[in-house]
């Protein structure tokens, strides 16, 4: 099988665990990864495939994961900061909130937007220390990437569910 063929199959093989997880990834709190077993093993694979594509060698991968680990759970905390405050945006918007109300929160999540944006650079800024820029634009367009194949893996999953029924 030919590699992009096989990394197409493997992609749908984990949108397809993705997918009958789901009920897990539905779960209340959603900043807390922890609790999310569909989610660990997509970041593995994710991981995996990252270091597969960075070719990296050991000692440049065990300082990109310490520092990629790192920054995850990182921006996870912010994620749960942010899902807090969008949470109370719509239990204010139901509740008819006032003006000031809306502010301060806003105000907030544009102060945790900022933070989201600072860890972002600083991560990029970091990695210059153990990557070299090929790699880390190689990063960056991987990240991009995976995310946009994991999509259309859950998308084909969907669509073949929905022509079995």
């Amino acid at each position: 099988m030919e590699k992009a063929t096989m990394n197409y199959f493997v992609t749908i093989v984990f949108g397809v665990m993705f997918l009958a997880t789901s009920s897990l990834l539905a779960q209340p709190d959603r900043g807390d990864r922890s609790q999310r077993p569909a989610y660990d093993r997509i970041e593995s694979f994710k991981k995996v495939r990252m270091l597969e594509s960075l070719k990296l060698d050991e000692e440049q991968s065990a300082k990109f994961i310490a520092r990629y680990n790192k920054h995850q759970d990182t921006m996870h905390g912010f994620e749960k900061e942010r899902n807090e405050l969008v949470d109370k945006l719509d239990v204010q918007s139901k509740s008819d909130a006032g003006d000031d109300d809306y502010s301060r929160t806003f105000n907030l999540l544009l102060d945790v937007d900022k933070k989201i944006s600072g860890e972002r650079l600083r991560f990029l800024t970091e990695l210059k220390e153990v990557l070299t820029n090929k790699q880390i634009a190689e990063y960056i367009v991987f990240e991009r990437n995976f995310v946009q194949e994991l999509r259309q893996a859950v998308r084909d999953v969907q669509r073949e569910r929905v022509k079995a029924q």
